[in-house]
Protein backbone atom coordinates (compact mmCIF):
# COMPACT_ATOMS: atom_id res chain seq x y z
CA UNK A 1 0.00 0.00 0.00
CA UNK A 2 1.14 3.74 -0.96
CA UNK A 3 0.73 6.38 1.49
CA UNK A 4 0.95 9.93 0.02
CA UNK A 5 3.02 11.71 3.04
CA UNK A 6 1.92 15.45 4.14
CA UNK A 7 5.00 18.04 3.05
CA UNK A 8 5.30 21.28 5.18
CA UNK A 9 7.48 24.01 4.27
CA UNK A 10 8.12 27.97 4.61
CA UNK A 11 10.39 30.31 3.24
CA UNK A 12 13.34 31.39 4.52
CA UNK A 13 13.64 34.45 5.54
CA UNK A 14 16.99 36.27 4.65
CA UNK A 15 17.46 39.79 6.66
CA UNK A 16 20.21 42.35 6.68
CA UNK A 17 19.17 43.81 9.97
CA UNK A 18 18.03 41.61 12.73
CA UNK A 19 15.94 38.04 12.56
CA UNK A 20 14.20 36.38 15.06
CA UNK A 21 12.94 32.38 15.11
CA UNK A 22 10.30 32.13 17.70
CA UNK A 23 7.85 29.21 18.81
CA UNK A 24 4.89 31.28 17.44
CA UNK A 25 4.81 34.28 14.82
CA UNK A 26 3.09 36.75 17.41
CA UNK A 27 6.69 36.64 19.38
CA UNK A 28 8.80 36.73 16.87
CA UNK A 29 7.46 39.68 15.06
CA UNK A 30 7.24 41.38 18.80
CA UNK A 31 10.87 40.91 18.64
CA UNK A 32 11.72 42.12 15.39
CA UNK A 33 9.48 44.65 15.60
CA UNK A 34 11.87 45.81 19.01
CA UNK A 35 15.02 45.76 16.73
CA UNK A 36 13.37 47.95 14.02
CA UNK A 37 12.58 50.57 17.26
CA UNK A 38 16.60 50.63 17.42
CA UNK A 39 17.00 47.53 20.64
CA UNK A 40 19.62 44.94 19.63
CA UNK A 41 19.07 41.42 19.36
CA UNK A 42 19.30 40.98 23.84
CA UNK A 43 16.61 43.76 23.74
CA UNK A 44 14.61 41.58 20.90
CA UNK A 45 14.97 37.92 22.51
CA UNK A 46 13.76 39.64 26.29
CA UNK A 47 10.92 41.33 24.84
CA UNK A 48 10.18 38.30 22.88
CA UNK A 49 10.46 35.97 25.65
CA UNK A 50 8.27 37.99 27.67
CA UNK A 51 5.34 38.32 25.08
CA UNK A 52 6.19 34.87 24.48
CA UNK A 53 4.42 34.45 28.15
CA UNK A 54 1.35 35.34 26.82
CA UNK A 55 1.27 34.40 23.14
CA UNK A 56 2.22 31.08 24.63
CA UNK A 57 0.72 30.35 27.81
CA UNK A 58 1.04 27.04 29.50
CA UNK A 59 4.70 26.75 27.86
CA UNK A 60 6.37 29.27 30.01
CA UNK A 61 5.83 32.21 32.20
CA UNK A 62 7.24 34.13 35.62
CA UNK A 63 6.92 31.49 37.01
CA UNK A 64 8.76 29.30 35.09
CA UNK A 65 12.63 28.34 34.51
CA UNK A 66 15.11 28.20 31.25
CA UNK A 67 18.70 28.94 30.27
CA UNK A 68 20.24 31.92 28.29
CA UNK A 69 22.69 31.65 25.89
CA UNK A 70 24.21 35.14 24.70
CA UNK A 71 26.99 36.51 22.42
CA UNK A 72 28.01 39.95 22.37
CA UNK A 73 30.13 40.95 19.50
CA UNK A 74 30.55 44.70 21.24
CA UNK A 75 31.84 43.32 24.56
CA UNK A 76 33.23 40.30 22.43
CA UNK A 77 31.78 37.83 25.53
CA UNK A 78 30.04 34.57 24.99
CA UNK A 79 28.03 34.44 28.94
CA UNK A 80 25.24 31.63 29.93
CA UNK A 81 22.52 32.94 32.16
CA UNK A 82 21.68 29.19 33.95
CA UNK A 83 17.92 29.95 35.78
CA UNK A 84 17.03 25.98 35.28
CA UNK A 85 16.27 24.38 38.33
CA UNK A 86 17.07 25.25 41.83
CA UNK A 87 14.70 23.36 44.42
CA UNK A 88 14.01 25.12 48.02
CA UNK A 89 16.09 25.17 50.96
CA UNK A 90 13.45 22.92 52.47
CA UNK A 91 13.56 20.35 49.98
CA UNK A 92 14.63 17.01 51.25
CA UNK A 93 15.03 13.19 49.83
CA UNK A 94 12.44 12.15 51.60
CA UNK A 95 9.54 14.53 50.85
CA UNK A 96 7.28 12.50 48.35
CA UNK A 97 5.74 9.90 49.52
CA UNK A 98 6.80 6.47 46.35
CA UNK A 99 4.53 4.11 45.58
CA UNK A 100 5.44 0.90 43.49
CA UNK A 101 5.84 1.27 39.30
CA UNK A 102 7.80 4.08 37.39
CA UNK A 103 5.99 6.19 35.48
CA UNK A 104 5.71 10.09 34.39
CA UNK A 105 8.00 11.78 31.54
CA UNK A 106 11.51 10.97 33.32
CA UNK A 107 10.90 7.52 34.23
CA UNK A 108 10.98 7.82 37.98
CA UNK A 109 9.75 5.97 40.58
CA UNK A 110 5.64 6.64 41.20
CA UNK A 111 4.51 9.53 43.36
CA UNK A 112 1.66 9.90 45.27
CA UNK A 113 -0.86 12.25 44.31
CA UNK A 114 2.08 13.04 41.56
CA UNK A 115 2.93 15.62 44.35
CA UNK A 116 6.31 16.36 42.72
CA UNK A 117 4.50 16.79 39.03
CA UNK A 118 1.41 18.48 40.36
CA UNK A 119 0.46 21.36 42.84
CA UNK A 120 2.42 23.24 45.54
CA UNK A 121 5.19 20.67 46.27
CA UNK A 122 5.95 20.27 42.90
CA UNK A 123 7.07 24.03 42.94
CA UNK A 124 11.14 24.72 42.23
CA UNK A 125 12.39 28.18 42.74
CA UNK A 126 11.60 30.34 39.58
CA UNK A 127 14.25 31.73 37.36
CA UNK A 128 13.26 33.40 34.55
CA UNK A 129 12.28 36.63 35.73
CA UNK A 130 16.05 36.92 36.88
CA UNK A 131 17.75 35.19 33.79
CA UNK A 132 15.48 37.43 31.54
CA UNK A 133 16.35 40.47 33.46
CA UNK A 134 20.01 40.14 34.11
CA UNK A 135 20.83 39.71 30.54
CA UNK A 136 18.82 42.48 29.64
CA UNK A 137 20.50 44.54 32.09
CA UNK A 138 24.71 43.14 30.73
CA UNK A 139 23.88 43.49 27.20
CA UNK A 140 20.76 45.24 26.30
CA UNK A 141 20.16 48.78 25.20
CA UNK A 142 16.62 49.32 26.55
CA UNK A 143 15.29 49.79 30.18
CA UNK A 144 13.15 47.17 31.24
CA UNK A 145 10.05 49.36 31.33
CA UNK A 146 10.45 49.52 27.15
CA UNK A 147 10.95 46.15 27.06
CA UNK A 148 8.02 44.65 28.70
CA UNK A 149 5.80 46.97 27.11
CA UNK A 150 4.90 44.48 24.29
CA UNK A 151 3.38 41.96 27.24
CA UNK A 152 1.49 44.20 28.86
CA UNK A 153 -0.32 45.15 25.75
CA UNK A 154 -1.06 41.35 24.75
CA UNK A 155 -2.19 40.70 28.69
CA UNK A 156 -4.41 43.54 28.95
CA UNK A 157 -5.88 43.66 25.26
CA UNK A 158 -5.34 39.80 24.35
CA UNK A 159 -4.35 38.12 21.32
CA UNK A 160 -6.57 35.67 19.59
CA UNK A 161 -6.43 32.05 20.12
CA UNK A 162 -4.48 29.64 18.34
CA UNK A 163 -5.74 25.80 18.12
CA UNK A 164 -2.94 24.68 19.38
CA UNK A 165 -3.35 26.67 22.75
CA UNK A 166 -7.09 26.12 22.79
CA UNK A 167 -5.92 22.42 22.65
CA UNK A 168 -3.79 22.73 25.48
CA UNK A 169 -5.82 24.22 27.75
CA UNK A 170 -8.68 21.53 27.00
CA UNK A 171 -6.11 19.08 28.06
CA UNK A 172 -5.84 20.87 31.38
CA UNK A 173 -9.65 20.60 32.42
CA UNK A 174 -8.93 17.82 34.59
CA UNK A 175 -7.26 20.05 36.90
CA UNK A 176 -10.04 22.48 37.46
CA UNK A 177 -11.17 21.04 40.17
CA UNK A 178 -8.36 20.99 42.09
CA UNK A 179 -7.27 24.43 40.79
CA UNK A 180 -10.06 26.73 40.21
CA UNK A 181 -7.58 29.81 40.11
CA UNK A 182 -6.18 27.84 37.22
CA UNK A 183 -9.73 27.40 35.60
CA UNK A 184 -10.74 31.16 36.23
CA UNK A 185 -7.51 32.33 34.72
CA UNK A 186 -7.88 29.93 31.10
CA UNK A 187 -11.67 29.46 30.38
CA UNK A 188 -14.06 32.03 29.11
CA UNK A 189 -17.16 31.54 30.53
CA UNK A 190 -16.54 28.60 31.85
CA UNK A 191 -15.65 27.00 28.98
CA UNK A 192 -12.00 26.58 26.84
CA UNK A 193 -11.49 29.23 24.36
CA UNK A 194 -12.35 28.68 20.88
CA UNK A 195 -9.67 29.44 17.59
CA UNK A 196 -10.90 31.41 14.17
CA UNK A 197 -12.82 30.01 11.39
CA UNK A 198 -12.82 31.38 7.87
CA UNK A 199 -16.87 32.72 9.04
CA UNK A 200 -15.75 34.10 12.71
CA UNK A 201 -12.92 35.23 14.97
CA UNK A 202 -11.07 33.60 17.65
CA UNK A 203 -11.90 34.11 21.59
CA UNK A 204 -9.53 37.09 22.65
CA UNK A 205 -8.56 36.62 25.79
CA UNK A 206 -7.14 38.73 28.06
CA UNK A 207 -5.16 38.39 31.42
CA UNK A 208 -5.59 41.76 33.47
CA UNK A 209 -3.62 39.89 36.99
CA UNK A 210 -0.93 38.97 34.74
CA UNK A 211 -0.86 42.61 33.55
CA UNK A 212 -0.35 43.85 36.68
CA UNK A 213 2.52 41.93 37.50
CA UNK A 214 4.07 42.65 34.51
CA UNK A 215 3.96 46.53 35.21
CA UNK A 216 5.20 46.11 39.11
CA UNK A 217 8.30 44.18 37.09
CA UNK A 218 8.50 47.19 34.27
CA UNK A 219 8.39 49.78 37.68
CA UNK A 220 10.52 48.19 40.55
CA UNK A 221 12.42 45.67 38.31
CA UNK A 222 13.11 41.98 39.30
CA UNK A 223 13.07 43.06 42.47
CA UNK A 224 9.33 42.90 42.63
CA UNK A 225 8.86 39.48 41.69
CA UNK A 226 11.78 38.58 44.56
CA UNK A 227 11.40 40.25 47.42
CA UNK A 228 8.04 42.69 46.81
CA UNK A 229 4.20 41.63 46.88
CA UNK A 230 4.87 38.81 43.83
CA UNK A 231 7.09 37.10 45.97
CA UNK A 232 4.99 37.87 49.48
CA UNK A 233 1.93 36.34 47.27
CA UNK A 234 3.68 33.46 46.22
CA UNK A 235 5.37 32.75 49.73
CA UNK A 236 1.67 33.28 51.38
CA UNK A 237 0.03 30.98 49.04
CA UNK A 238 2.56 28.59 49.32
CA UNK A 239 2.67 28.07 52.75
CA UNK A 240 -1.39 28.18 53.18
CA UNK A 241 -1.23 25.09 50.60
CA UNK A 242 1.59 22.96 51.72
CA UNK A 243 4.21 23.99 49.31
CA UNK A 244 7.60 24.20 51.10
CA UNK A 245 8.82 27.58 48.48
CA UNK A 246 9.58 30.61 51.07
CA UNK A 247 9.77 33.66 50.51
CA UNK A 248 13.56 33.50 51.74
CA UNK A 249 14.05 31.29 48.35
CA UNK A 250 12.81 33.60 46.56
CA UNK A 251 14.77 36.65 48.16
CA UNK A 252 18.34 35.21 48.29
CA UNK A 253 17.64 34.01 44.32
CA UNK A 254 20.15 35.32 41.60
CA UNK A 255 20.80 34.13 37.85
CA UNK A 256 24.06 31.89 37.84
CA UNK A 257 26.15 33.28 35.36
CA UNK A 258 29.32 32.55 34.19
CA UNK A 259 31.31 33.59 30.95
CA UNK A 260 32.18 30.84 28.03
CA UNK A 261 35.75 30.47 28.22
CA UNK A 262 36.37 31.07 24.29
CA UNK A 263 39.61 29.22 24.34
CA UNK A 264 37.94 25.50 25.76
CA UNK A 265 35.16 25.67 23.63
CA UNK A 266 34.10 22.30 22.22
CA UNK A 267 34.00 21.31 18.64
CA UNK A 268 32.47 19.75 15.36
CA UNK A 269 33.72 19.77 12.20
CA UNK A 270 36.03 22.86 12.27
CA UNK A 271 33.86 24.71 14.23
CA UNK A 272 34.35 25.92 17.48
CA UNK A 273 30.54 25.59 19.67
CA UNK A 274 29.31 26.86 23.15
CA UNK A 275 26.65 24.42 24.13
CA UNK A 276 24.71 26.26 26.64
CA UNK A 277 24.79 23.97 29.58
CA UNK A 278 24.39 20.60 27.67
CA UNK A 279 26.85 18.28 28.29
CA UNK A 280 25.03 15.64 26.28
CA UNK A 281 24.64 17.60 22.88
CA UNK A 282 28.55 17.70 23.54
CA UNK A 283 29.14 13.43 23.87
CA UNK A 284 26.71 13.34 20.55
CA UNK A 285 29.01 15.30 18.78
CA UNK A 286 31.74 13.75 19.98
CA UNK A 287 30.53 10.30 18.75
CA UNK A 288 29.34 11.70 15.35
CA UNK A 289 33.17 13.03 14.34
CA UNK A 290 33.96 9.50 13.91
CA UNK A 291 31.46 9.18 11.09
CA UNK A 292 31.29 10.73 7.67
CA UNK A 293 28.09 11.50 7.21
CA UNK A 294 28.28 13.80 4.05
CA UNK A 295 29.10 10.58 2.44
CA UNK A 296 26.09 8.35 3.85
CA UNK A 297 23.74 10.96 2.84
CA UNK A 298 20.41 12.88 4.57
CA UNK A 299 17.98 10.75 3.45
CA UNK A 300 19.82 7.47 3.34
CA UNK A 301 19.08 4.49 5.69
CA UNK A 302 22.49 4.48 6.67
CA UNK A 303 22.58 7.95 7.95
CA UNK A 304 19.04 7.09 10.02
CA UNK A 305 20.92 4.28 11.54
CA UNK A 306 24.04 5.98 12.72
CA UNK A 307 21.63 8.88 14.08
CA UNK A 308 19.38 6.49 15.95
CA UNK A 309 22.66 4.56 17.14
CA UNK A 310 24.34 7.32 18.54
CA UNK A 311 21.49 9.18 20.17
CA UNK A 312 20.32 5.35 21.68
CA UNK A 313 23.92 5.14 22.97
CA UNK A 314 24.41 8.43 24.01
CA UNK A 315 21.74 8.54 26.62
CA UNK A 316 22.29 4.52 27.41
CA UNK A 317 26.10 6.69 28.89
CA UNK A 318 24.32 9.35 29.93
CA UNK A 319 21.67 7.54 32.41
CA UNK A 320 24.52 5.87 33.67
CA UNK A 321 26.99 8.71 34.85
CA UNK A 322 25.26 11.81 33.95
CA UNK A 323 28.47 13.95 35.90
CA UNK A 324 31.01 12.05 34.65
CA UNK A 325 33.60 14.66 32.66
CA UNK A 326 34.83 11.17 30.64
CA UNK A 327 31.88 10.90 28.79
CA UNK A 328 33.39 14.49 27.04
CA UNK A 329 36.75 13.17 26.20
CA UNK A 330 37.48 12.44 22.37
CA UNK A 331 39.00 8.95 23.28
CA UNK A 332 35.71 7.85 25.19
CA UNK A 333 33.55 9.01 21.93
CA UNK A 334 35.90 7.10 19.97
CA UNK A 335 34.82 3.92 22.30
CA UNK A 336 31.28 4.58 22.31
CA UNK A 337 31.35 4.85 18.10
CA UNK A 338 33.79 1.87 17.93
CA UNK A 339 30.34 0.40 18.94
CA UNK A 340 27.89 1.37 16.27
CA UNK A 341 28.03 -0.92 13.86
CA UNK A 342 26.96 -0.59 10.08
CA UNK A 343 24.49 -3.45 9.68
CA UNK A 344 23.42 -3.70 13.18
CA UNK A 345 21.72 -2.61 16.02
CA UNK A 346 23.97 -2.62 19.44
CA UNK A 347 22.05 -3.82 22.38
CA UNK A 348 25.54 -3.36 24.93
CA UNK A 349 25.28 -1.87 28.03
CA UNK A 350 26.74 1.80 29.02
CA UNK A 351 30.57 2.66 28.46
CA UNK A 352 32.27 2.94 31.58
CA UNK A 353 34.27 6.16 32.00
CA UNK A 354 36.72 6.04 34.32
CA UNK A 355 39.78 5.58 31.62
CA UNK A 356 39.07 8.71 30.49
CA UNK A 357 38.87 10.82 33.99
CA UNK A 358 41.09 11.29 37.19
CA UNK A 359 38.36 10.27 39.54
CA UNK A 360 36.11 7.19 39.65
CA UNK A 361 32.50 7.62 38.28
CA UNK A 362 29.61 7.84 40.73
CA UNK A 363 27.07 5.62 39.07
CA UNK A 364 23.82 7.01 39.24
CA UNK A 365 20.25 6.77 37.79
CA UNK A 366 20.43 9.52 35.84
CA UNK A 367 17.36 11.75 34.95
CA UNK A 368 16.93 13.33 31.58
CA UNK A 369 17.90 15.98 30.02
CA UNK A 370 15.90 18.70 32.93
CA UNK A 371 13.84 20.52 30.44
CA UNK A 372 10.29 20.27 30.32
CA UNK A 373 7.80 18.83 27.57
CA UNK A 374 5.87 22.11 27.79
CA UNK A 375 8.70 24.75 26.61
CA UNK A 376 9.33 27.22 23.97
CA UNK A 377 13.03 28.54 22.63
CA UNK A 378 13.62 31.52 20.34
CA UNK A 379 16.61 32.44 18.58
CA UNK A 380 17.91 36.26 17.84
CA UNK A 381 20.74 37.73 16.11
CA UNK A 382 21.61 41.40 14.07
CA UNK A 383 23.53 42.98 12.12
CA UNK A 384 26.00 43.56 14.31
CA UNK A 385 26.88 39.91 15.29
CA UNK A 386 25.16 39.80 18.78
CA UNK A 387 23.30 36.39 19.36
CA UNK A 388 20.84 34.79 21.58
CA UNK A 389 19.84 31.21 22.07
CA UNK A 390 17.25 31.21 24.75
CA UNK A 391 14.77 28.30 26.22
CA UNK A 392 12.07 28.86 28.92
CA UNK A 393 9.70 26.86 30.22
CA UNK A 394 7.17 25.63 32.85
CA UNK A 395 7.80 22.18 32.97
CA UNK A 396 4.70 19.90 31.82
CA UNK A 397 1.87 21.78 30.30
CA UNK A 398 0.82 24.80 32.80
CA UNK A 399 3.03 24.05 35.10
CA UNK A 400 2.54 22.82 38.82
CA UNK A 401 -1.25 23.82 37.38
CA UNK A 402 -0.47 26.46 40.18
CA UNK A 403 -1.16 30.34 39.93
CA UNK A 404 -0.93 32.47 42.63
CA UNK A 405 -4.08 34.33 43.70
CA UNK A 406 -4.00 38.37 42.61
CA UNK A 407 -0.82 37.60 39.98
CA UNK A 408 -2.05 36.00 37.47
CA UNK A 409 1.43 33.70 37.67
CA UNK A 410 1.52 30.07 36.77
CA UNK A 411 4.28 28.35 38.52
CA UNK A 412 6.59 25.56 37.20
CA UNK A 413 6.50 21.48 38.46
CA UNK A 414 10.44 21.44 38.08
CA UNK A 415 10.69 19.60 41.33
CA UNK A 416 10.16 16.40 39.28
CA UNK A 417 13.39 17.07 37.55
CA UNK A 418 14.57 15.04 40.87
CA UNK A 419 14.50 11.27 41.67
CA UNK A 420 11.98 10.93 44.26
CA UNK A 421 13.17 8.28 46.17
CA UNK A 422 15.72 8.72 49.05
CA UNK A 423 19.72 7.71 49.30
CA UNK A 424 20.54 8.37 45.22
CA UNK A 425 22.95 10.87 43.88
CA UNK A 426 20.16 12.28 42.32
CA UNK A 427 17.13 12.36 44.71
CA UNK A 428 16.76 16.28 46.25
CA UNK A 429 18.30 17.68 48.59
CA UNK A 430 19.02 21.69 49.01
CA UNK A 431 22.03 22.03 47.34
CA UNK A 432 21.59 19.53 44.85
CA UNK A 433 20.57 20.16 41.07
CA UNK A 434 20.03 18.01 38.36
CA UNK A 435 23.07 17.64 35.63
CA UNK A 436 23.63 19.68 33.62
CA UNK A 437 21.28 20.73 30.61
CA UNK A 438 19.50 23.05 28.14
CA UNK A 439 20.65 22.70 24.87
CA UNK A 440 21.32 25.96 23.51
CA UNK A 441 24.22 25.98 21.30
CA UNK A 442 25.84 28.57 19.24
CA UNK A 443 28.53 27.71 16.92
CA UNK A 444 31.71 29.96 15.63
CA UNK A 445 34.34 30.32 12.54
CA UNK A 446 37.08 32.10 13.42
CA UNK A 447 35.39 33.38 16.43
CA UNK A 448 32.21 34.98 14.65
CA UNK A 449 28.81 33.37 15.29
CA UNK A 450 27.63 31.44 12.38
CA UNK A 451 24.76 29.38 13.92
CA UNK A 452 22.43 28.93 16.65
CA UNK A 453 20.01 26.17 17.39
CA UNK A 454 17.50 25.05 19.89
CA UNK A 455 14.12 22.92 20.39
CA UNK A 456 11.83 22.41 23.42
CA UNK A 457 10.17 19.16 23.80
CA UNK A 458 12.50 17.66 26.22
CA UNK A 459 14.45 14.18 25.68
CA UNK A 460 13.04 14.57 21.94
CA UNK A 461 14.09 17.80 21.36
CA UNK A 462 17.71 16.55 21.31
CA UNK A 463 16.34 14.95 18.11
CA UNK A 464 15.35 18.42 16.79
CA UNK A 465 18.36 20.07 17.98
CA UNK A 466 20.88 17.32 16.64
CA UNK A 467 19.35 16.74 13.26
CA UNK A 468 19.32 20.59 12.08
CA UNK A 469 22.95 21.04 13.74
CA UNK A 470 24.03 17.95 10.73
CA UNK A 471 21.98 19.00 8.19
CA UNK A 472 23.64 22.68 8.30
CA UNK A 473 26.56 21.67 9.27
CA UNK A 474 27.54 18.29 7.18
CA UNK A 475 25.29 18.43 4.61
CA UNK A 476 25.23 22.27 4.12
CA UNK A 477 21.71 23.08 3.93
CA UNK A 478 19.85 26.20 5.22
CA UNK A 479 18.45 26.47 8.65
CA UNK A 480 14.94 26.36 6.80
CA UNK A 481 15.74 23.16 4.78
CA UNK A 482 17.35 21.81 8.00
CA UNK A 483 14.08 22.46 10.25
CA UNK A 484 11.83 21.21 7.98
CA UNK A 485 13.63 17.55 6.47
CA UNK A 486 12.38 14.38 8.78
CA UNK A 487 13.90 13.33 11.79
CA UNK A 488 14.63 10.12 13.95
CA UNK A 489 14.89 9.73 17.83
CA UNK A 490 15.78 7.00 19.84
CA UNK A 491 17.53 6.77 23.97
CA UNK A 492 17.86 4.10 26.75
CA UNK A 493 14.07 3.95 27.88
CA UNK A 494 12.32 2.80 24.92
CA UNK A 495 13.09 0.02 22.71
CA UNK A 496 11.67 1.39 19.63
CA UNK A 497 13.24 3.59 17.02
CA UNK A 498 11.00 6.52 16.06
CA UNK A 499 10.92 7.55 12.36
CA UNK A 500 9.05 10.51 11.43
CA UNK A 501 6.16 9.34 9.27
CA UNK A 502 7.44 11.12 6.11
CA UNK A 503 10.59 8.66 5.97
CA UNK A 504 9.96 6.86 2.73
CA UNK A 505 9.13 3.17 3.50
CA UNK A 506 11.86 1.65 2.03
CA UNK A 507 14.55 3.44 4.15
CA UNK A 508 11.94 1.72 7.35
CA UNK A 509 12.06 -1.42 5.94
CA UNK A 510 16.39 -1.06 5.60
CA UNK A 511 16.34 0.27 9.20
CA UNK A 512 14.20 -2.86 10.53
CA UNK A 513 16.54 -5.32 8.27
CA UNK A 514 19.27 -4.10 10.86
CA UNK A 515 17.30 -4.82 13.88
CA UNK A 516 15.68 -1.87 14.79
CA UNK A 517 12.02 -1.71 15.91
CA UNK A 518 10.72 1.10 13.76
CA UNK A 519 7.63 3.22 14.92
CA UNK A 520 6.48 5.62 12.24
CA UNK A 521 5.28 9.09 14.05
CA UNK A 522 3.32 11.77 12.92
CA UNK A 523 5.49 14.49 14.07
CA UNK A 524 2.43 17.07 14.22
CA UNK A 525 0.14 14.68 16.33
CA UNK A 526 2.22 12.32 18.44
CA UNK A 527 4.71 14.50 20.33
CA UNK A 528 7.28 15.07 17.64
CA UNK A 529 10.80 15.23 17.02
CA UNK A 530 10.89 18.62 19.01
CA UNK A 531 9.95 21.75 17.37
CA UNK A 532 13.43 23.49 16.77
CA UNK A 533 14.16 27.45 15.52
CA UNK A 534 17.42 28.42 13.68
CA UNK A 535 19.68 30.86 12.56
CA UNK A 536 22.26 31.52 10.35
CA UNK A 537 24.46 34.13 9.57
CA UNK A 538 26.45 33.46 6.08
CA UNK A 539 30.24 35.16 5.38
CA UNK A 540 28.96 38.35 3.91
CA UNK A 541 26.78 39.06 7.38
CA UNK A 542 23.28 38.43 5.55
CA UNK A 543 21.17 36.68 8.37
CA UNK A 544 19.19 33.64 8.15
CA UNK A 545 16.30 32.30 9.92
CA UNK A 546 13.62 29.45 9.62
CA UNK A 547 11.91 27.28 12.28
CA UNK A 548 9.59 23.66 11.94
CA UNK A 549 6.52 24.88 10.14
CA UNK A 550 4.43 22.20 11.81
CA UNK A 551 4.29 23.43 14.89
CA UNK A 552 2.37 27.20 14.87
CA UNK A 553 6.30 28.75 15.02
CA UNK A 554 7.08 32.00 13.50
CA UNK A 555 10.11 33.48 11.78
CA UNK A 556 10.67 37.66 11.03
CA UNK A 557 13.74 39.98 10.07
CA UNK A 558 14.01 42.91 8.88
Amino acid sequence: MKVSPVRYSREEVVAENGVVAAGHEVVARIGVETMQRGGNAIDAAVVAAFAAQIAEIGMCGLGGNGIILVHSSDKGETTVFDDSTVPPAAATPDMFEVLPGTGGFYGWDNVRDDANIVGHRSVAIPGTVAGLCAALDRYGTMDLATVLAPAIELADEGMEIDRRTSVAITSEMRYFDRFPALGDLLLSDGLPPVPGTFWAPGDKPAYQELAGSYRAIAAEGPDAFYEGDIARAIAADMADKGGILTYEDLATYGSDIHEVDREGLSEYRGLKYAPGRSTFLAQVLNILQSFDLAELGPDSPAFLHVMLETMRRAWVNYFAYPREPGLLTPDYAAEVAGLIKAETVCRAGPVDPTPYQDRPAQIERGPSVPTGGNTTTLVSADRQGNVVNLLTSLGNSFGSKVVVPGTGIVLNDHMCNFDPVSGRALSLGPTRRPPPGGHVPIFFRDGMPVLAVDAPGARRSMSGVLHVLVNCIDFGMGVQAATEAPRVWAEALYDESFVDFRVLEPVRRDLERKGHTVVAMDPTTDGGFGRPTALSIDPSGLLHAGADPMYGTGVSGC
